[in-house]
């Protein structure tokens, strides 16, 4: 994302908001009071080299819950204030590529021709990354991985059409 901010720099603006620690643990636990927020937001922008300014959301994520309360979404707003791009997982690729549409969409207005927008939506694929050791890497720390973990076997346990099962019964 930061070289793509680089790229369009003269184009768009990037803005990050910190909402909350995805996947918390020891090393970095839920937020309990703001200052901590503010002190996580410095330390994400450091350990993952971010150049984007950050905004730090309330400490309920206010902005968090009004934009989908999911922990790594994307937005594009193009430059009507209108919603060009959402996605529920942050995915470099289609970010880009939305965002040349929307700023051929705002091109082709400036110079008066006929444009006609419309809504789609599809789902996408994201391979998840694992380390050698096996696994995911969560900055977090171990906390973060076991309690991903448990909720994926829970996930997994579930029946593929998506049906609940019913709690056995005791007695």
């Amino acid at each position: 994302m930061e070289d793509m901010a680089r790229r369009f720099a003269d184009r768009a603006h990037f803005l990050f908001v910190y909402v909350r620690e995805a996947h918390p643990g020891e090393v970095y636990p839920p937020h309990q009071y703001i200052e901590q927020k503010f002190l996580h937001a410095v330390s994400f922008k450091e350990r993952l080299g971010i150049e984007r300014p950050i905004a730090v959301d309330s400490l309920h994520g206010r902005v968090h819950r009004i934009y989908g309360g999911v922990s790594n979404m994307s937005w594009i707003i193009d430059h009507t204030g209108h919603v060009a791009f959402r996605a529920a997982w942050t995915v470099a690729a289609d970010i880009e590529a939305s965002l040349e549409e929307t700023l051929r969409v705002r091109e082709l207005r400036r110079e008066g021709r006929p444009v006609s927008v419309y809504y789609r939506e599809m789902t996408g694929l994201r391979p998840l990354r694992e380390r050698p050791e096996g696994g995911q890497h969560f900055l977090g720390g171990k906390v973060a991985e076991e309690q991903f973990a448990h909720a994926r076997r829970d996930r997994l346990a579930q029946p593929e059409d998506g049906e609940r099962r019913a709690p056995a019964s005791s007695g």
